[in-house]
C-alpha cells in the first residue's frame, strides 16, 4: 500500500511539472503576438494615411488642372498630404500658401510636419512667422518707450527755446516710434497687430530736415519761412501714397502684411533709396551748418560746439547704418541681423539726447543755445583754466566763509576779494551756475535761513531776526527771495517743519 501511494504522489508531481512548462512556454508566445498585432495595426494606419494623402494630392492635383481655386481649407488639407507623404518641398509650399491665405499659423504645430522640424526650410518658415521675444528685442522697444519720455520731457523745460526743443524732440520721437515698429516687426507681433502696417514709413523723409533745422535754429537762431514748407513736400507726398493703406480694414492689412515681398516690394525698395539720398543730402548740409557756427568770429558756448558736433556724428553713423539696413530691407542679403545697426544707431542717439538733457541741461538753455549772455564775454580773455579756478575760489568764499551773509555784499567787493575783475567774476558765475550775482547769494541765503528755522525747536527766533541774520536788509525782499526759492513763505516753511517734528514726537 506504501509504494502505490508512493507512486500516486510522484505521478502527480511530474503532471504538475508539465503543466508549468506548458503555462510559461504559452506566455511568451501570447505577449509576441500582441506586440505583433500592434506594430501591425500602426503600421497598418500609417499605410492608410499614406494611402489617404496620396489620394486627396491626386485628387487635387488633377481638379488644379481643371482651375480649381483653392480655399484655405483646401491649401491647409494639401499641406498636411504632402507631409504625409513625406514631400518636403511641396507640404512646405502649400504650407506657406496656407498661412498666407488663412493668416493664421497654427498649422506649422501640425504633428504632419514633425519630420521637418529640422529642415532648414521648416526653420526658416518658423522664424518668419512665429512670434518671439528675445532679450535684444525687448531692449530695442525699451529704448523706443524712453525715447517718447525723452521727447516729451524736451517740452517741459523751461528757460529753453520753444522752436528749437521741438524740432530736437520730434527728432527723437520719430526715431523712437521706428525702434518700436522695428521690435515688432523682428518679434513678428506685427501680425497681431495689422494697423501698425507702414504706421512710421510716412516719417521716412522727416529726419534730415529736422536735424537740419535745429542745427540752423540754435546756430543762426533762425526764424522759418512760409517757403521752408517745402521740405515738407516729400513727406506729405509720401503719406498721401500710403493714406489707401492706412484705411484699409484689419483684415486687409493682414494680406498685405502676409504678402508684402510680392505686393509692396518695388514701393519699399524706392522709399529705401529715396530715404538714403535724403539722409545723406541733409546730413551734408547739417556739416555746413556747424562748419559754419565753428568758423565764427564770436563762437558759441564750447559745451554747445561739442553737442553740435556729436550729434552730427551720430547722424553720420546712422546714414552709414541705414545702408545696411537698406540692403536687407531691399532682401539683397536676406538676414535679419542686418536691421540691428540701425537699431543700434537710433538708439544710441535717444539715449545720447536724454543723456545730455539730464547732465548737460544748459545746451537746451534759449540762454547758452544764442549766447545772449556770452556775447559780452568775448573779448574778456577768460581761459577755461582760470575760469574754473574762479569757480573754486568762489564756492570756498560762500561755502566757507559765508560772504554772502554781508548784507551789502556786490561784485566789486567779490573781485576784489578773488583778486580779478567784476567783468569776470559775472562771466565766471553765468557760466557755472546759470544764474546771475544776486540770483545765486539770494540761493545761498535762503538756504542758510532754512537751516536755522529747522534747528530752532522751540520757535526762539523771530522771522525778521533770521533775515538780517542771513544778509537781507528787509523782511519785504526776505519774503519774496524765501518764496521764489522754496514756494512757500517762511511762515508755511515753519508751520510745515513743526507740524512735521510735532507728528514725530507723538510717533
Amino acid at each position: 500500500m506504501k509504494s502505490k501511494r508512493i507512486i500516486c504522489i510522484l505521478f502527480l508531481i511530474l503532471c504538475a511539472n508539465v503543466n508549468a512548462h506548458i503555462i510559461i512556454g504559452v506566455e511568451p508566445i501570447v505577449k509576441d503576438a500582441l506586440q505583433i498585432d500592434s506594430l501591425y495595426s500602426s503600421y497598418t494606419q500609417i499605410e492608410l494615411q499614406k494611402s489617404s494623402a496620396k489620394a486627396v494630392t491626386v485628387w487635387y492635383e488633377q481638379e488644379l488642372k481643371n482651375n480649381l481655386v483653392l480655399s484655405n481649407e483646401d491649401l491647409k488639407k494639401l499641406a498636411i498630404s504632402y507631409a504625409v507623404l513625406e514631400n518636403e518641398s511641396k507640404a512646405l509650399e502649400y504650407l506657406v500658401k496656407h498661412i498666407k491665405s488663412s493668416h493664421n499659423i497654427d498649422i506649422i504645430n501640425d504633428r504632419a510636419f514633425l519630420n521637418f522640424k529640422e529642415s532648414a526650410g521648416y526653420q526658416n518658415i518658423t522664424k518668419k512667422y512665429r512670434p518671439e521675444l528675445n532679450g535684444w528685442i525687448l531692449f530695442f522697444l525699451s529704448i523706443g518707450l524712453i525715447g517718447v519720455f525723452i521727447a516729451l520731457v524736451l517740452n517741459l523745460r523751461k528757460k529753453s527755446d520753444t522752436r528749437a526743443n521741438l524740432l530736437i524732440s520730434l527728432f527723437v520721437l520719430f526715431h523712437s516710434f521706428f525702434m518700436i515698429h522695428l521690435g515688432l516687426f523682428l518679434s513678428k507681433y506685427n501680425f497681431s497687430l495689422p494697423h501698425s502696417l507702414y504706421i512710421t514709413t510716412s516719417f521716412s523723409f522727416l529726419y534730415g530736415p529736422l536735424l537740419y533745422f535745429y542745427f540752423r535754429r540754435i546756430s543762426e537762431k533762425y526764424k522759418f519761412k512760409i517757403i521752408d514748407l517745402l521740405h515738407l513736400a516729400p513727406t506729405i507726398i509720401l503719406f498721401l501714397y500710403f493714406l489707401p493703406i492706412y484705411s484699409l480694414s484689419s483684415e486687409d492689412k493682414l494680406q498685405l502684411l502676409y504678402n508684402r515681398d510680392e505686393i509692396l516690394h518695388s514701393t519699399l525698395t524706392s522709399v529705401v533709396i529715396l530715404k538714403y539720398l535724403s539722409l545723406i543730402v541733409y546730413g551734408y548740409l547739417v556739416y555746413k551748418v556747424y562748419k559754419r557756427n565753428f568758423l565764427k568770429k564770436t563762437k558759441p558756448h564750447i559745451q554747445i560746439l561739442s553737442w553740435q558736433k556729436n550729434l552730427m556724428i551720430l547722424n553720420i553713423v546712422y546714414v552709414l547704418s541705414y545702408l545696411i539696413y537698406g540692403v536687407a530691407l531691399m532682401n539683397i542679403v536676406t538676414s535679419n541681423i542686418l536691421i540691428y545697426p540701425q537699431i543700434f544707431a537710433m538708439g544710441i542717439i535717444v539715449l545720447y539726447v536724454g543723456y545730455t538733457a539730464y547732465v548737460q541741461p544748459r545746451v537746451f538753455s534759449k540762454k547758452y543755445l544764442f549766447a545772449d549772455e556770452l556775447l559780452k564775454y568775448q573779448k574778456s580773455g577768460l581761459t577755461n583754466s582760470f575760469s574754473n579756478d574762479l569757480k573754486e575760489q568762489l564756492l570756498h568764499l560762500l561755502n566757507e566763509e559765508k560772504v554772502y551773509k554781508i548784507n551789502n555784499i556786490n561784485l566789486d567787493m567779490l573781485s576784489e576779494r578773488l583778486g580779478t575783475t567784476r567783468h569776470n567774476i559775472s562771466q565766471v558765475i553765468n557760466e557755472h551756475f546759470d544764474v546771475n550775482f544776486f540770483n545765486l547769494i539770494n540761493k545761498y541765503r535762503i538756504e542758510e535761513a532754512q537751516q536755522i528755522f529747522k534747528k530752532d525747536v522751540h520757535n526762539n527766533l523771530n522771522i525778521i531776526d533770521v533775515a538780517y541774520d542771513v544778509g537781507f536788509n528787509n523782511k519785504v525782499t526776505f519774503n519774496k527771495a524765501f518764496k521764489e526759492e522754496t514756494k512757500l513763505t517762511p511762515t508755511q516753511f515753519l508751520q510745515r517743519i513743526n507740524g512735521a517734528s510735532g507728528l514725530a514726537t507723538s510717533l
